[in-house]
């Protein structure tokens, strides 16, 4: 006799979740809301069947990862789909509840699968570098928002802070402006600027703490320290395109890295009428602005221009610089994939691998109007 198959869909919140069992011909077997535990999950599990028979459909998420390890370590198949497209298959329903998406991932993993993008759920390693990187880019939001408030306050005051290139430099700075505009207006800024200034002063130190911590896994990491050999590449954009990609071999051609990092353009298609607009962004946007971060960093650099920059400048005779630079990022992904499966480093005097031009000139066709 042969066991029937259960298809699981679950809907993950904070702190409970939504779950719906349907058989193959898609009725309800059972349905409930659980603790976001996977103490709770499992007891709903084991009136599924056994492992083997039941497969379990969720969205990406924070908690749904971390419930995904611990469903596969009990050994559970279970997919992991993307937000954004699983979204517009849940739409079917009018109402959106809950129990709503539990029940339509649990049709989505038995119907749509190969459809909507799966997400590959990252190993340990890489998802707490992952974690890193985006405190990282968290605390540099909060420190330019913290100065920028101290900038304004200057500016509507008649005074300016002058660039500033380390906590030391800030805290100069900041009291030095102060001062000048006590003198000069006749009034005292510190109690509105100085609380703010210590919070910005503190998350500089932090900042540069966990950038000196980067910069030292990035050299003695086998594989960024290899893309650390690119001009313009530095110990961010190094970890943070490894723990994005992860690994390589999930890429047969080394340009699909552009398609899954968001960096070729839309195509509109309709008739005979064909529009390429601008880039999909696609993917973790933390590592597409740290690699465009990089290409700009590149056109910037003078001295000797090396194959990568050669190849830019000459897109730039056709295009403008916001558009040639979205393409060097691509580009570069493209090149450090190339690097990481070859195991080689970059060598400045060779020529790079070249990527098939619709891709390589997709973006600086300008989007419709």
């Amino acid at each position: 006799m042969v066991e029937r198959r259960v298809w699981v869909g679950f809907d993950v919140g904070a702190d409970e979740l939504a779950a719906c069992a349907k058989c193959d011909e898609g009725l309800p077997i059972a349905e409930a809301l659980l603790p976001a535990t996977i103490e709770g999950v499992i007891s709903f599990l084991d009136g599924c069947g056994q492992p083997e028979h039941v497969t379990i459909g969720l969205e990406a998420g924070s908690t749904g990862i971390h419930l995904t390890r611990k469903l596969r370590d009990h050994g559970y198949r279970v997919h992991v789909f993307d937000t954004r497209q699983a979204s517009k298959f849940l739409a079917i329903r009018a109402n959106k509840t809950d129990p709503n998406d539990a029940s339509g991932l649990s049709d989505l993993v038995r119907l749509g699968m190969g459809v909507v993008s799966e997400v590959t759920v990252k190993g340990i390693e890489c998802q707490l570098l992952r974690s890193k990187l985006m405190l990282r880019q968290k605390l540099i939001q909060h420190r330019m928002a913290g100065e920028g408030a101290i900038r304004s306050a200057f500016r509507l005051n008649g005074g300016k802070l002058d660039k500033c290139y380390s906590a030391t430099s800030l805290r100069r700075n900041v009291l030095a402006e102060i001062n000048n505009i006590r003198e000069r207006e006749g009034f005292d800024l510190s109690d509105d600027i100085v609380p703010v200034l210590d919070i910005c002063e503190a998350t500089r130190r932090h900042l540069e703490k966990i950038d000196r911590a980067l910069m030292h896994m990035a050299k003695d990491h086998p594989i960024c320290s290899r893309f650390l050999t690119i001009p313009g590449v530095g110990p961010i954009t190094a970890l943070s395109f490894y723990s994005s990609v992860e690994d390589p071999a999930r890429f047969k051609r080394n340009g699909d890295v552009g398609a899954y990092l968001g960096l070729v353009p839309r195509l509109k298609q309709s008739g005979t009428s064909s529009v390429r607009w601008g880039i999909s962004k696609m993917g973790n946007s933390m590592t597409r602005t740290h690699l465009v971060s990089a290409a700009a960093a590149m056109m910037r650099q003078k001295g000797e221009v090396g194959p990568l920059r050669a190849w830019a400048d000459n897109l730039r005779e056709r295009s403008n610089y916001r558009r040639v630079t979205t393409a060097l990022a691509r580009k570069l992904a493209v090149v450090m994939l190339s690097m990481w499966k070859s195991g080689q480093s970059f060598k400045f005097s060779t020529n790079i691998i070249s990527e098939p031009k619709s891709e390589a000139e997709g973006p600086i066709t300008k989007p419709a109007a």
